[in-house]
């Protein structure tokens, strides 16, 4: 494609990504008068085998959202924003900063309404308990419906039997005992780590990339994701923004091609203003997936804008945690 047409297809996309922005802020007031159409919501998809039904956008509360919201009051106004638009599924990390102790008075307002996950970074059995029992008091709860164990990379983490015998069996130990309700299994390093842990441990779901650069020779997409979706884990995808965020590219047009993808349930979005969270609930809100041949040129013209500007997890010293999205 020419220089000219890749630009207009790039321009064309943020032109309608403003075009949401500004319709869904309008949108947004919490009072409905009588006879008005009633905020959008999110379109809900079933977690696989676990069976509950969550946004198809996430709430992604990792340094993106710390970085936004310095108090718990802060965080309760837009958490409130994001779950009344059906964003539901809340995703946070023992390792997130401050973020579990900002989220924890707004979960213990509204625990029912919240599919509430956490990770930890532990591979020993006492060291991802310690963890769970932090993450629980911090988030002022009983139960986390989900709780990953967070980031597997090769090169830390070949020797699978050994974490069986540590954090995984701590998680299974929580899952009997109702502190948790699913174990899952989170990365970006490589698809083959995550393939490899599935075969090996089971896990109930999945959290990794499915950007529109389709990284690891997209491997993610074409071996990855059908082995899960066999297997009827909960597939939640990550990402998809903060590999173009030294582009010009649209947010919620990249979003949607992670969403777009069979077997993806949900996609987490770092959450920081109102008005990102609104163009992305228009995006998401009576959704229709991106057909195959428009995530195919999409993906093309993504990789081409994005040419030497490698990913934020892809650069030397990047810690999860530090930096999401």
């Amino acid at each position: 494609m020419s220089q000219t047409s890749r630009r207009d297809f790039l321009k064309t996309a943020a032109v309608a990504a403003g075009a949401v922005t500004g319709a869904s802020i309008a949108s947004s007031a919490n009072a409905v008068p009588n006879g008005a159409t009633p905020p959008k919501r999110v379109t809900q998809r079933t977690l696989g085998k676990l069976g509950r039904e969550v946004g198809i956008l996430g709430a992604g509360l990792g340094s993106v959202f710390t970085r936004s919201h310095r108090s718990a009051d802060e965080a309760a106004a837009t958490l409130a924003r994001a779950l009344d638009a059906g964003v539901n599924y809340f995703d946070t990390a023992e390792g997130y900063g401050p973020s579990e102790e900002l989220i924890g008075p707004f979960v213990k307002q509204r625990r029912d309404e919240i599919y509430l996950v956490s990770k930890s970074g532990q591979r020993t059995e006492a060291g991802f308990r310690r963890h769970l029992e932090q993450s629980l008091r911090r988030l002022q709860t009983d139960r986390i419906d989900l709780y990953h164990l967070h980031n597997l990379r090769p090169n830390r983490d070949a020797d699978l039997a050994a974490i069986e015998q540590g954090a995984v069996k701590a998680a299974r130990k929580a899952k009997e005992e109702g502190l948790i309700g699913a174990f899952g299994v989170t990365g970006h390093s490589g698809a083959d780590i995550l393939m490899r842990s599935i075969e090996a441990w089971e896990p109930d779901a999945l959290l990794t990339i499915f950007p529109a650069t389709r990284p690891d020779a997209g491997r993610y997409e074409d071996e990855l994701l059908p082995m899960a979706r066999q297997r009827g884990m909960a597939i939640v995808g990550m990402k998809t923004v903060r590999h173009a965020r030294d582009a010009d590219l649209a947010g919620p047009e990249l979003i949607r091609y992670g969403m777009s993808l069979e077997g993806v349930h949900s996609v987490i979005v770092g959450l920081d203003t109102p008005a990102h969270l609104d163009a992305n609930v228009a995006m998401a809100s009576d959704f229709t997936p991106m057909p195959p041949a428009a995530r195919a040129a999409m993906s093309a013209e993504v990789q081409h804008a994005l040419a030497g500007h490698p990913a934020p997890w892809d650069r030397p010293g990047y810690v999860d945690g530090v930096a999401q999205a």
